[in-house]
């Protein structure tokens, strides 16, 4: 499937390998994709930063429920730095499969 961006280029619709979140924040480099859909089995909490190394506050960052979500990718967050950075952790007591793909 393909899409034009802002430009007017064309994208494609990019699968990703199956990510597990867990007790613990993992961190996957997105900087590819202007555009994510993302599929849980199980709510998540979530955020984007430009740093590899994961963190996920319980208290403050998005809680995304389970199903399928499409959620625009960050931009500008630094502007030396232009990686971009999902950050997830489980929310429930039991590890969660994360299905993504870039658009």
């Amino acid at each position: 499937m393909l899409r034009r961006d802002d430009s007017g280029a064309y994208n494609k619709w990019d699968v990703q390998s199956a990510v597990t979140v867990g007790s613990s924040a993992s961190a996957t480099d997105v900087s590819g994709a202007k555009i994510l859909g993302i599929h849980t089995d199980a709510e998540i909490y979530l955020n984007f930063s430009t740093a590899a190394s994961a963190a996920v506050s319980t208290a403050n960052d998005l809680k995304l429920a389970a199903g399928l979500t499409f959620i625009n990718v960050p931009r500008s967050m630094s502007v030396t730095n232009p990686a971009v950075y999902l950050h997830a952790q489980r929310v429930g007591g039991s590890d969660v499969t994360m299905r993504l793909v870039h658009l």
